[in-house]
């Protein structure tokens, strides 16, 4: 059977193809086929290559979320983020400066292009522009896809696990996963006292002027690009590149990668494509995030200067098992630290030297501010 699954995944996404081609034009014919657009996703590289990354669908018309008021407006944006129609095929313009290039969407509608950026591009975020060429490129508007270049000026890198790490999820509890996926509209998802603190010093770095790049691996599927995009921006932590997870029928199967064993392989891209910089690894110990973070270390010996694991509430022996991970990490030349709070990860790293102290004051003070507030019988 195991032989067979190849060729039925790649004859299934023939059907699927096919179908929904099939349906766009029955649609077209009767007026009630929606436009396309091309979603931007935040790519990175360096001054000598970089990827661009984006994916074309079907427009869902999603209310903007400051017009998403109520609990229902916040399900049905979720819905239409889910259930997209993404355009196979698709030839994509893409222009950075005096340079252009083309590119075609893969089976999911992705677009992931490796360019040579422009002579002379600095460290810094960049804006290429993306245009839609075919199909029905009629009334598609250029977008504008931001780049992150990962200049000298950088002292490390961060890679940084979402759910239960920067966000609240409750991702160990498959219905309060459920409700944080589907429903729970990002405005009042919260993040962890005082990481929008925390990673903001990361980003300075040991003289505040430093510019480290943050990078985002998530299991979450990439459906859910523009809602974690909404909620870095709203709680202002930095801004990054999010590597997610497709979900979606593909040839190699459904929801490739299994478990959370696609974080490896993003985070190997990561530190081969980043081959100058050093990187912290930041996760929290409800999943897999130690384990994983162990292989890299092995497979990038002296590149990686910490792993912070926040202590997830609810999970006793992950403690005996951190502390065989920690070992390994060590054995390894890197460190591993258990943290209940971003503080304590904030004063380890400023005696480390890679942020400054006077960040841990500014850490802490947030971290107070987020705290949900004490009921009135608390002392």
């Amino acid at each position: 059977m195991s032989d067979l699954r190849p060729s039925f995944y790649r004859l299934a996404v023939r059907v699927d193809a096919t179908y929904d081609a099939m349906s766009r034009r029955l649609r077209r014919s009767l007026g009630i086929a929606p436009p396309l657009r091309i979603l931007p996703y935040r790519g990175y590289g360096t001054a000598t290559q970089a990827v661009i990354k984006a994916r074309v669908l079907e427009d869902r018309n999603i209310l903007p979320q400051q017009r998403r008021h109520t609990l229902l407006s916040s399900a049905v944006a979720s819905y239409k983020r889910y259930m997209t129609r993404e355009v196979p095929g698709a030839h994509v313009a893409v222009r950075w400066g005096d340079k252009r290039w083309e590119g075609t969407t893969d089976e999911e509608g992705f677009l992931e292009l490796w360019v040579a950026p422009p002579e002379g591009v600095r460290s810094g975020w960049h804006m290429v522009e993306l245009e839609l060429l075919s199909p029905e490129p009629e009334g598609v508007p250029r977008v504008a896809a931001p780049v992150r270049v990962a200049g000298p000026n950088a002292e490390y890198g961060v890679i940084s696990d979402i759910d239960d790490t920067v966000i609240v999820t409750g991702v160990t509890d498959l219905l309060q996963r459920a409700w944080a996926l589907f429903l729970t509209e990002h405005r009042v998802r919260l993040p962890f006292p005082g990481v929008d603190a925390f990673y903001a010093a990361l980003q300075a770095g040991s003289g505040g002027g430093a510019d480290n790049p943050i990078f985002y691996v998530s299991s979450s599927p990439w459906n859910l690009y523009e809602h974690l995009d909404e909620f870095l921006a709203l709680h202002k932590i930095p801004t990054g590149p999010l590597l997610l997870r497709d979900w979606g029928l593909s040839s190699q199967g459904f929801a490739p990668g299994g478990g959370h064993g696609h974080k490896l392989e993003k985070m190997r891209g990561l530190l081969t494509n980043l081959e100058h910089l050093p990187f912290i690894l930041i996760g929290d110990s409800g999943q897999e995030d130690a384990e994983h973070y162990r292989t890299i270390v092995r497979e990038f010996p002296g590149r990686v200067l910490c792993v912070y694991i926040r202590n997830v509430p609810g999970h006793p022996r992950r403690a005996r098992e951190l502390a065989l991970i920690a070992e390994d990490i060590r054995a390894a030349g890197s460190q591993l630290l258990a943290v209940d709070d971003t503080t304590s990860a904030a004063r380890h790293a400023a005696r480390s030297g890679w942020i400054q102290w006077k960040e841990v004051l500014e850490v802490e003070a947030h971290r107070r501010e987020d705290l949900p507030p004490r009921g009135p019988d608390a002392e």
